[in-house]
């Protein structure tokens, strides 16, 4: 006789490591624990962030920080677009708290200067947060003023992303304030963008409120001529490239192009590749700021000049004299045919 155990929903199950409850279930966020449950469902059927952001009901950002936090925390390890557990040796090389060793005095290593330390390959846990959120009202603070310009609960990623931001890269508490906002003006306020960014802040120095102003500006001028340039070629929402980026604000600010001329160039462009193409659009208005075309006007005069010209080439091309003619063929045309 065979026997059938049948216990409902509990017939479909799969694994969740121990160390999710052991270690992270109480510091971990929601949008952490909804990523790993759905990556762990879905182990060995493959999924995309697109996937994971549309049946969690989140944004592309918030799945991919998710995941990265796993990877952070050890639980994870990430090849190009493959996800695999840590190996338990490794994992508790990467957790074990360092021995305690005597004190030795060493040079210190050459860095390029006004550089902050490098990231730390784990960020802040929460022991670490909590006694830095006691000590330092600072730190306090910032995450207040975090959760105002983000509008949201932060989560324990988001936390330790902003202590490191202060006590690793350096950023004054006022900048990172500006950064914040700054991110939730332009839509992106995961951890992966704010990390780039403050990481980039950092290495440029950027350490007081008037080089934040200033570099803001910066930005808000390269994004003004981003979006002129997908307005004018029909793109769809997208972060330009760094190259795109450094050509649009060349087209607009150094060279003055309108608008308008900016749509004239893409028709240009659509005309010969079919498609939007900054490196050909670069090149027709390179050679329209050599020749001085500013404005349509100027492009149409020039145009007919270049039509012109090649018709009277074409004209001295056609013409030739009958007695020439006979004389470089050898032959004598007939009077009448």
């Amino acid at each position: 006789m065979d026997y059938r155990l049948d216990i409902g929903m509990w017939n479909q199950v799969f694994a969740v490591p121990c160390a999710l409850v052991d270690k992270h279930l109480k510091l971990a966020g929601k949008e952490q624990l909804q990523v790993l449950l759905y990556a762990l469902r879905h182990a060995g059927e493959g999924f995309t962030v697109e996937g994971i952001s549309r049946e969690l009901g989140m944004t592309d950002n918030e799945a991919l920080d998710s995941l990265e936090y796993w990877c952070d925390r050890g639980l994870l390890s990430q090849t190009g677009r493959e996800l695999l557990p840590v190996p338990q040796d490794e994992r508790a090389a990467v957790q074990a708290p360092e021995p305690e060793m005597e004190t030795v005095k060493e040079e210190p290593a050459e860095e390029k200067p006004g550089l902050p330390p490098k990231k730390r390959m784990l960020r802040p846990d929460g022991e670490h947060l909590t006694a830095r959120l006691a000590e330092s009202e600072g730190v306090r603070y910032l995450m207040q003023e975090a959760e105002s310009a983000l509008g949201k609960t932060l989560s324990p990623a988001m936390s330790s992303l902003l202590l490191t931001i202060t006590d690793d890269y350096g950023l004054p508490v006022e900048v990172t304030v500006m950064l914040l906002n700054y991110a939730r003006e332009v839509g992106h306020i995961g951890t992966s963008y704010i990390d780039s960014v403050a990481r980039d802040w950092a290495e440029s120095s950027i350490f007081s409120i008037e080089a934040a102003e200033e570099k803001l500006q910066q930005l808000s001028r390269a994004r003004l001529a981003w979006s002129k340039v997908s307005a004018v070629a029909g793109l769809p929402k997208r972060s330009p490239t760094k190259s795109e980026e450094e050509r649009a604000c060349r087209w607009m600010y150094e060279w003055g192009f309108t608008q308008e001329m900016l749509e004239a160039a893409y028709e240009a462009c659509a005309d010969h590749t079919g498609k939007f193409s900054a490196a050909y659009m670069d090149k027709v208005l390179t050679k329209w700021h050599q020749q001085g075309i500013t404005d349509r006007q100027g492009l149409q005069q020039q145009k007919q000049a270049a039509a012109a010209k090649k018709s009277d080439r074409g004209g001295a091309e056609k013409s030739y004299d009958i007695s020439e003619l006979e004389q470089l063929s050898g032959l004598r045309l007939p009077d009448k045919l």
